[in-house]
């Protein structure tokens, strides 16, 4: 999506592509300004050592002149040096500055240039084919037009520092190669034809090298404009998959069907950059939709209430399967309330059904206050949020109703188990006449059945624990230390009566748990339990607390017990599961311990991990949120 709004990814603003472009060459430009004023310092100790070399060679050669231009580079590069210090420091943003500085430098470097190409022999010098390396300079770190601008000043340069000497107003200078050592190089005479001549071959070259820099440069500009493009969509690319996956972890952690859908709309709004978004579900009676959750659209708009399907033939198009995109709202026909679209300032819309497997559940929509056409991207990327959404919501609801069955189902099976039992007792103790030894022994058995039935009926209460919890469980800093300390004498004694060793170890400092103190007690009661029932006399527990890392405590209880099959413990938290050595270990057990754990870690934010081996022992591994 891009449309812009304040206070949204910074990604989607039309100014990104700009800003991200100067950084790009502001950085550029820095690395080479360095380099530059690097390069000068041994561009300074050859001129000056090349100089004082000479002298021994030619001694009527202007060492003094050169050595004073090579001073001056010096001194003005000690002052470029406090310059790009002090840039660097001020972290400026904008590329100008940077960009006038190497105007300066290229400037005073190719005036210090031509002084020396003067005093080494005019345009004989062999000097003065560094002035190219200046053109290639300007080519790549400023814009075509400066790099044909110093080529065009160069070559005027060149051709009024040879006017001036032939003039006479410059005293003429020797060439630097003229000389008794270098005899094949002697020159008899310069005619103004051979200076002609030498002047077209220079400029000729100065003009290819600017010509091929700026088509080197222009290409290469090009080729980062279309990275800098992709890298563009792939920063936006992955912000809305962050923001996807996000989206998606906090409605997997609803546990109220008014909560998921506030999340859907807000955080879609949020990712999309729009003004507002709008889940409306169908009835009972499916003939009307009723605004179930909003975001950005004030009370007037939803004061409505109910939508006739029949009477919107834009939310029965939707519910039929299409979707509906509108860059600009003008058709009133499309809509029951139009003078209500206006007033809200919705200037364009789109909108999907919520459906699972062609079954339609609702309609999703998102309202932008600008006109805007939206692209077949950004219907697939809505799509796949609503699709998202829809299947949230009904996997809640699925999860609702199977926790209200087994909750009704627990509750009405309590008090007849409770009664059993209760006259199964009186029974076997005789209150009710005489019981031989046998009739004690088949009601002793019936009476642990029966203790089964009441633990599986208990545990089925458990179930769905996020939901029960979920009003008037408070989340809030817990001394996770303090409630573990707690069980350790009752789970010792336990074990203590099975033959089982089991210790107890809390890594001081241990942060507070971002939980609910029940809730906590029950998760570690159940994975303490579970270990202890499942290791043979002689075995061993180890139940430690430790600082995981920053915001993360690790709970892990480890045992020297049966083991775990390594293709069942996929399984370990479904229903009613259990593995059959565990059946063959312990005759009682619902297979619901495990499952209530991990209702509880999804409710506290937490996280299980198994590691098992079959006659070695199990590791289970809780990482839950500290402050």
């Amino acid at each position: 999506m891009t449309l812009p709004e304040k206070g949204k990814d910074p990604f989607l603003e039309p100014g990104y592509e700009l800003v991200k472009q100067q950084l790009f060459f502001r950085k550029e430009l820095i690395e080479r300004v360095h380099w530059f004023i690097r390069v000068r310092w041994f561009a300074v100790g050859g001129a000056v050592a090349g100089a004082w070399a000479l002298t021994f060679l030619e001694p009527k050669f202007p060492v003094l002149p050169l050595t004073l231009i090579a001073l001056s580079i010096f001194i003005y590069n000690l002052i470029f040096m406090a310059v790009c210090r002090r840039l660097d420091a001020s972290k400026i943003q904008e590329v100008r500055p940077f960009t006038n500085f190497a105007h300066i430098q290229i400037s005073l470097d190719l005036l210090a240039l031509y002084a020396m190409i003067y005093f080494t022999g005019g345009i004989y010098s062999p000097l003065l084919m560094f002035v190219i390396f200046h053109i290639i300079i300007a080519g790549l770190l400023l814009p075509p037009v400066f790099c044909y601008l110093y080529s065009v000043s160069s070559l005027v340069a060149t051709a009024a520092l040879v006017g001036l000497v032939q003039a006479k107003i410059l005293p003429e200078q020797p060439i630097l190669l003229q000389s008794s050592l270098f005899p094949h190089l002697l020159l008899a005479q310069q005619s103004m034809k051979e200076i002609m001549l030498v002047f077209a071959f220079f400029g000729a070259a100065v003009l290819i090298t600017a010509f091929l820099i700026t088509t080197i440069r222009r290409s290469l500009w090009t080729k980062g404009q279309d990275l800098l493009k992709v890298s563009k969509d792939l920063d936006a690319s992955n912000a809305k998959l962050t923001a996807l996956y996000e989206l998606v972890k906090r409605m997997g952690l609803c546990s109220d069907l008014q909560e998921l859908l506030d999340t859907a709309t807000r955080s879609v709004a949020s990712i999309m950059g729009v003004k507002g978004a709008s889940i409306k579900l169908l009835d009972e009676t499916r003939r009307k939709l009723i605004f179930s959750s909003t975001y950005g659209l004030s009370e007037n708009y939803l004061a409505k209430g109910t939508i006739d399907i029949e009477k919107s033939p834009i939310n029965r198009r939707i519910i039929e399967g299409s979707f509906v995109a509108m860059g600009r709202i003008d058709e009133e026909d499309y809509f029951q309330y139009p003078e209500d679209i206006r007033k809200e300032g919705i200037a364009s819309m789109v909108c999907l059904p919520l459906r699972v497997e062609k079954m339609p559940l609702g309609v999703f929509c998102v309202y932008s206050e600008l006109s805007y056409d939206f692209s077949d991207n950004d219907i697939k990327f809505f799509s796949l949020l609503s699709d998202l959404t829809a299947l949230a919501i009904e996997t809640l609801r699925g999860e609702i109703n199977k926790t209200w069955f087994l909750q009704k189902a627990a509750h009405q099976l309590r008090s007849p188990f409770g009664a059993i039992y209760s006259l199964m007792k009186v029974l076997r103790k005789g209150y009710l006449g005489p019981v031989s030894e046998q009739q004690q022994d088949a009601i002793l058995r019936c009476e642990k059945r029966l203790e089964m039935l009441g633990t599986m009926v208990n545990d089925l209460l458990k179930l769905g624990i996020k939901r029960q919890h979920a009003d008037r469980a408070i989340i809030q800093a817990v001394d996770g230390a303090k409630v573990l300390r707690g069980l350790e004498k009752l789970y010792e004694s336990s074990a203590s009566e099975k033959g089982v060793t089991a210790d107890f170890v809390v890594e001081e400092p241990v942060p507070e748990l971002m939980a609910d103190e029940k809730l906590l007690d029950e998760l570690f009661g159940n994975l303490i339990s579970n270990a202890i029932k499942y290791t043979p006399s002689g075995g061993k527990v180890r139940v430690s607390l430790v600082r995981e890392r920053e915001h993360l405590v690790r709970f892990e209880v480890s045992d020297t017990g049966i083991g775990i099959p390594e293709e069942d413990i996929p399984r370990l938290f479904t229903e009613f599961f259990r593995a059959e050595n565990a059946k063959a270990q312990a005759e009682e057990g619902t297979g619901l311990g495990l499952v209530i754990v991990k209702e509880i870690l999804d409710f506290l934010g937490g996280s299980i991990s198994v590691k098992s081996k079959v006659g070695e022992g199990t590791t289970l591994t809780c990482l839950l949120p500290a402050v």
